[in-house]
């Protein structure tokens, strides 16, 4: 009899034993990760995929933490100068040098190798943005492109064949005179100094380059003949009349001028394909096309790229846990859920095609077609937080016509040195 009490009692010692250990789990049971991201339209998407990751993760909790992207950036300084960061986090290019650099988000390199995950899946120049000295920092989750929009109505009354991929620059200026000769109100292109939808491409096209990063200076490529060459075509177009002014441009947004129907070509972002189809607010909706951008006289073709990806802190107590939810962004599920929701185009190339298939009127494979093969990622500076307003400022006189394109560049290198 005593035996048997002794065994019931070492076995409900044992169950006891094995209950705390369960509700402990030996620590993982309360794991939590945080996860901060710029809010709008992401938070639906977040939420289905925290649901299915928890079912699938019961022992970690996903903090969803929205911010709006008007105070992203901020919020993140702060959070990591108090010691408060997100365990994941998203991450944009102009700020990825940076966060490297710093030592605040941890490298993934052996999470990667040991992960499902294959980097060949997304486009070469995104994950060239999120390297840094070598070493892998972010998963990239979407990207954007840049293709040349116009107005079929307009190249119709001027008896001109729309764009295909075999265009060169040339045949752009060519369908920009007789597009403006239709009227006074009406113009070939939108040819404001923009960079990302603008310059930018012509310039890598032409051979041309902006910024390169070392250890503790930043080099420039202002002095670059290819770098001048793809400013100074746009600053052509607006001295031929073929684009309204730049004063015009700003008072007007030019992609407003190109929903009015008052331009026949644009460079956009593959994000503005939502606007330019709205039936509503967009009297081009039923008359768009998209093509490649134009061959330059280099004879190549560039498209700067740019997107988010996710980053881990490196002082997460949870580097595990925290890739875990990384590796999910990144992979089939997620990827896939995002071109469905229509929200991005998903950086898993396999996946683009669902977000397009929103747009069946339009040849929106185009921008695949840049991501994949010939993309450019997005220039950013690690030492001069102030490039950008510096070439910004000079270039802005040069599409004023104020001064010469070769005179902006060299005021924009002698500041930066």
């Amino acid at each position: 009899m005593k035996g048997t009490k002794k065994i019931i009692a070492l076995l409900m010692a044992l169950l006891i034993c094995l209950t705390l250990l369960a509700g402990c789990g030996g620590g993982s049971k309360d794991v939590e990760i945080r996860y901060a991201y710029w809010a709008e339209p992401m938070t639906a998407y977040y939420e289905t995929l925290k649901e299915e990751f928890e079912e699938a993760n019961p022992n970690i909790k996903i903090i969803l933490e929205p911010t709006a992207w008007g105070d992203y950036w901020t919020m993140m300084d702060t959070a990591i100068t108090a010691g408060g960061a997100a365990d994941v986090f998203h991450m944009n290019g102009p700020n990825i040098k940076k966060y490297a650099d710093g030592g605040v988000i941890l490298s993934l390199d052996e999470y990667i190798s040991g992960s499902n995950l294959s980097m060949s899946n997304y486009p070469p120049a995104m994950n060239e943005m999120y390297t840094f000295n070598s070493t892998m920092y972010g998963i990239v989750m979407d990207y954007d492109t840049i293709g040349l929009f116009y107005n079929k109505d307009l190249f119709d009354q001027a008896g001109v064949s729309y764009p295909t991929n075999s265009w060169t620059w040339n045949d752009l200026v060519s369908a920009a005179d007789a597009i403006s000769a239709l009227g006074d109100d009406i113009y070939g292109i939108a040819a404001n100094l923009q960079d990302q939808q603008g310059f930018y491409n012509t310039s890598f096209a032409e051979g041309g380059w902006f910024v390169k990063s070392g250890a503790t200076s930043d080099s420039f490529g202002f002095n670059d003949p290819g770098t001048r060459a793809g400013i100074q075509v746009w600053v052509d177009l607006l001295e031929a009349g073929y684009s309204p002014t730049q004063l015009s441009l700003e008072e007007n947004e030019g992609y407003l001028q190109f929903m009015s129907g008052r331009l026949g070509m644009i460079f956009s972002g593959t994000w503005m394909a939502s606007f330019y189809t709205d039936p509503v607010d967009s009297s081009v909706a039923g008359v768009l096309g998209v093509e490649e951008l134009p061959l330059m006289s280099s004879g190549n073709r560039a498209s700067v790229i740019h997107g988010k990806a996710n980053c881990i802190a490196s002082d997460t107590e949870h580097p595990d846990e925290a890739w875990l939810w990384v590796e999910l962004l990144g992979g089939d599920r997620a990827q896939s859920l995002l071109g469905e929701m229509g929200i991005a185009v998903p950086a898993h190339l396999s996946y683009s095609n669902l977000l397009f298939a929103a747009y069946p009127n339009l040849n929106m494979q185009i921008f695949a077609t840049a991501a994949q093969n010939y993309s450019y990622p997005y220039p950013s500076s690690l030492h001069r937080a102030d490039w950008g307003d510096i070439y910004w400022n000079e270039l802005l006189r040069a599409y004023n016509l104020e001064i010469s394109v070769d005179e902006a560049c060299d005021n924009i290198m002698s500041q930066l040195g």
